[in-house]
C-alpha cells in the first residue's frame, strides 16, 4: 500500500479575492490588467519563454513592454507564473472577484493594490454563504 505524504493543500483552498473599488471603472480597469497581463504570460508560454516551476531569470523584451506599458512594476519573475493558474476573474459593480484553488496570489494581490483596491480574501470552505467560491 503507498501512503501519500504532503504538506500542500493548494489544490483545495477554495479561495475567495475581492478587490473593492471607488467605482465600476476601477474595477473594470483593473481587470483589463489582468487579462492583458494573463495573455501575455500565456504568448510568453507558447513562445518557450516560460515555464510553470521555473520562473525566467529575466523577463522578455515582449513582456517587459507589456508591463512597462501598464505601469506594472511591482511584479517579481516568480509572480508572473500565477497568470497561467486556473483562476476566474469577473467584476461585479465596483469589485474584481477571483476565484481559485491556489495559494500562490500575490501576483493578483499586487495589481489590485496597485489600482487601488481596497482587498479581503478568504476561503469559501470556512465562509459560506457569500455567493462566492464552490460550493463545498
Amino acid at each position: 500500500m503507498k501512503v501519500w505524504q504532503g504538506y500542500g493543500t493548494e489544490h483545495s483552498m477554495n479561495l475567495v479575492m475581492i478587490g473593492h473599488f471607488e467605482d465600476a471603472k476601477s474595477a473594470r480597469a483593473a481587470k483589463d490588467v489582468i487579462d492583458t497581463l494573463t495573455k501575455a504570460v500565456e504568448a510568453e508560454e507558447a513562445a518557450g519563454r516560460l515555464e510553470l516551476g521555473n520562473p525566467p531569470e529575466e523577463f522578455s523584451e515582449e513582456l517587459f513592454q507589456v508591463l512597462s506599458g501598464m505601469d506594472v512594476y511591482s511584479l517579481g519573475h516568480h509572480d508572473v507564473e500565477q497568470f497561467l493558474y486556473d483562476v476566474t476573474v469577473a467584476v461585479e459593480q465596483d469589485k474584481v472577484v477571483i476565484t481559485t484553488d491556489e495559494t500562490e496570489v500575490l501576483a493578483f494581490i499586487k495589481v489590485l493594490i496597485t489600482r487601488g483596491a481596497r482587498l479581503e480574501v478568504y476561503s469559501a470552505h470556512d465562509h459560506k454563504g457569500t455567493g462566492h467560491g464552490r460550493a463545498t
